[in-house]
């Protein structure tokens, strides 16, 4: 990988964990910071930074870009699989959210709910679409579904693991709506601040 390749991953990953430091700061001044619990939000902020670099989210700098008219209409589809089935595609997306089914019950106990997950996979499946509205990428009922059914079978999955390891949740006290909270602020943060334009010029000049 060359450097300026890694700059421009670095620069993306600290939109996202920077408003995760901010959030977790806020939300622990007035008691002692669990640093377990610190790194373990951490990890998750690296993971929605994934999730954002591989489905291309949009940006501000996007919609100033490419303005804010909506896709024609063949970039958008509302109905389930009634476009050509690309099973690669289908399963990378499952692959990617399966993170997000695993790490929600482990990082958050409240969370460790099939419902709650696959609202969470529904909702922030939902968020990314959207957002690719405003973008020239495709917006596509099928990834919202298998993105979906990801984040379940990681939430399966992370349920396999507490049932082999015999782990058990310790007590932590936070928000209920912590998850939520971190999630919109990594997003806002990488939708307002993500610019690879800009970076683009100010690394190659032109």
């Amino acid at each position: 990988m060359s450097i300026n390749a890694l700059i421009f991953i670095s620069y993306e990953l600290l939109t996202v964990l920077l408003p995760a430091i901010i959030v977790f700061v806020i939300l622990n001044k007035k008691d002692k910071p669990n640093w377990g619990h610190f790194w373990m939000v951490c990890v998750f902020a690296v993971y929605i930074f994934a999730a954002f670099y591989f489905t291309g989210t949009s940006t501000t700098f996007d919609i100033l870009r490419y303005g804010v008219e909506l896709h024609s209409g063949d970039m958008i589809n509302v109905i389930p699989f009634s476009h050509h089935i690309f099973v690669m595609g289908y399963v990378l997306n499952v692959f990617l959210f399966m993170p997000l089914g695993f790490l929600l019950p482990l990082i958050w106990p409240k969370m460790n709910k099939l419902w709650c997950v696959l609202l969470s996979g529904l909702s922030f499946s939902l968020l990314i679409e959207i957002s690719q509205i405003w973008s020239h990428r495709a917006t596509d009922v099928d990834d919202l579904i298998m993105n979906t059914t990801g984040a379940v079978l990681g939430f399966l999955a992370y349920r396999l693991f507490v049932k082999i390891t015999k782990r058990e949740h310790k007590r932590l006290e936070y928000c209920k709506y912590e998850p939520l909270i971190y999630v919109g602020a990594m997003f806002m943060g990488h939708f307002l601040l993500y610019n690879w334009m800009w970076l683009a010029k100010l690394l190659y000049d032109f």
